[in-house]
This record gives structure tokens, C-alpha cells and sequence, in this order.
């Protein structure tokens, strides 16, 4: 086949701001096609991070690329096709079993020899690393504003982020709601009561973003909200346990009732004694973590 393909691609994420839209992507290569007076068979769009494989339009067209029935690609730079090991291998290996005859970019051509497909392997891995750079900044600019205090993202209903400052508020809007329906449940309310409460009588909607919002609060987001420490003023993360700088909602003490009144765990309790080596050894057999307690014989002798 003598056709080849256009591909253009933008993330949504905010690290990709300053890359070219799609439209203009499209538009400087469209102009390239004619340019090389090649013959364009399908432009393919696609909003979506290269981060992990699997993304519909770019796969779709690569079905074509191993059946042998593209002569090339056509993109405005190599990580617009890949930022993951895994397509950027595929789009290697094709142009090395001559699925395809080149991969096109305005500023280089990628042939089937070996220092282009070296370059490429750089290319790729430099993209790579690109999204790992991010990856853990972003998990450090996390970590430390946890310690201060400050939870990352989007805050629980009844709360709001503060821009300026980078902090966490009330939401002048929701934050008594929310507090009331605590109330109703520490009084003994039945959640489902509360949900048609604060739907139908207080008019309680989430928060409005982009996308989302505005809706009224389902049963299994009241669930969810009743059993969220980040009211009571604890931070609870996969990065661990932080004590938070915004103003509680709730007390500890009322938290722990509630988990009571729905049937949960209650509060943990303390350990009298600290073992050596407890939850440092597994069981050979089974894989179980070992554990250790205190034992008395019929001679008074202690044991552990």
C-alpha cells in the first residue's frame, strides 16, 4: 500500500499545556502531506495520555500497520504516538519487519536502519522518562504537602479548595449541610432518611467541576462521608496517616459513635504490650504474619 496515516494527540492532563492543539497539529501536517505529496488515507485525533498502552485510536490503526497495509505515519513528534515502552516497541518492531516503510515527524524521518531505530529507542525512553519525572514529582509535591497538613486534590463535600493560599476551607454553601446530616445520624436517623432529606428538602447537590457535579448525593456517597476521618481532621492516604490543618467538622469522639450506629469497626484500640519482630515475620507454610501474646503456666512462670 502506498497510503499513510495521520495521527494527532494531546492529553487532557495539565503537563501537556504547552503542546501544539489538535487542530494545529493536524493543520502543520496536513500542510507536511502535501508538501512530500503524499497520499493521506485517515486522519486519527485522540485526547487521551500515552502514559499506558491501550488507548482505541491508536491501536485501531496499528492492526493495519502489522497486516502491512500502511506505508507509514505521519505525526507531529514521536511521543504524540508513545510514551510507553510498550507501543513504542510495536512502532520499532514494525518499521523492522517492514510492516511500515517510515514514520514521518516535521523536523525528521524514521527509516528502517539501525541508527534511525536507535534514535527512536532514545526518543521513546526519553519520553518515557518524561512521564516517570512527572510521575514522582508529583508524588513528592503530594507527600510534602500532606505533612503540612493540607490534603492533594479535591477536598470532601462540605469543604473547598482555597487557590491562593493552597489550603483547605469551608464551603460556605454545604459545610452546615453536611455537619446536619452528621447530627441526623448521631441522633439515631437512618442514612437512607438522611439522603432523602438532604435531597429533597435541603436541595444538597455536589460540587460542580468540569465534567461532573451537581447532582444529588447518592446513598453510597453518604456512606462514604460517614465513614471519612478527614472530617474529624485526620488525613488518611495510601502515603499514610496525616493530622490536617483544616477546621474539623466533627469530633473524634462522634466519628467513632457513628462507626458504632452503622455497624462498623469501632475505634482501634491501643496495644498494651510491643512485641520484638511482630509484623516483620510470615509463616513459611501459609504466609500469615506471625503474632505474639503473653502466657502464664500452672507454675506462675510468664512466657511470651
Amino acid at each position: 500500500m502506498s497510503h499513510y496515516l495521520i495521527y494527532c494527540r494531546r492529553s487532557s492532563e495539565s503537563e501537556e499545556r504547552q503542546i501544539l492543539s489538535i487542530e494545529s497539529q493536524e493543520k502543520e501536517l496536513k500542510e507536511l502531506a502535501k508538501r512530500l505529496k503524499l497520499d493521506i488515507s485517515e486522519i486519527l485525533t485522540e485526547s487521551q495520555s500515552a502514559k499506558y498502552p491501550g488507548r482505541p485510536v491508536f491501536n485501531n490503526p496499528m492492526k493495519q500497520v502489522y497486516k502491512g497495509q500502511v506505508k507509514g505515519i505521519i505525526s507531529w513528534k514521536l511521543d504524540r504516538l508513545a510514551r510507553n515502552p510498550i507501543d513504542g516497541s510495536a512502532l520499532i518492531w514494525a518499521l523492522d519487519r517492514g510492516k511500515i516503510s517510515e514514520i514521518i515527524t516535521p523536523h525528521n524521518t524514521f527509516l528502517n536502519n539501525s541508527n534511525d531505530k536507535f534514535l527512536m529507542q532514545l526518543e521513546f525512553g526519553m519520553a518515557k522518562k518524561y512521564v516517570d519525572d512527572l510521575s514522582d514529582n508529583v508524588k513528592r509535591g503530594n507527600r510534602t504537602k500532606l505533612e503540612n497538613g493540607w490534603i492533594p486534590g479535591i477536598p470532601p463535600l462540605g469543604y473547598l479548595n482555597e487557590p491562593k493560599e493552597r489550603t483547605i476551607i469551608k464551603d460556605p454553601e454545604r459545610f452546615a449541610l453536611v455537619r446536619r446530616m452528621w447530627d441526623l445520624l448521631l441522633q439515631g436517623t437512618a442514612p437512607s432518611r438522611i439522603q432523602k432529606m438532604a435531597t429533597n428538602e435541603w436541595g444538597l447537590r455536589t460540587r460542580v467541576h468540569k465534567k461532573t457535579g451537581g447532582q444529588p448525593l447518592s446513598i453510597n456517597s453518604l456512606y462514604k462521608i460517614f465513614g471519612t476521618p478527614f472530617y474529624y481532621g485526620l488525613i488518611k492516604r495510601k502515603e499514610g496517616v496525616f493530622k490536617g490543618k483544616h477546621e474539623p467538622m466533627i469530633n473524634e469522639e462522634e466519628f467513632w459513635k457513628a462507626q458504632e450506629i452503622l455497624g462498623r469497626k469501632g475505634r482501634p484500640r491501643p496495644r498494651k504490650h510491643q512485641f520484638a519482630f511482630t509484623g516483620l515475620i510470615r509463616c513459611s507454610e501459609c504466609g500469615s504474619m506471625v503474632t505474639a501474646e503473653e502466657k502464664d503456666n500452672q507454675y506462675g512462670s510468664h512466657y511470651i
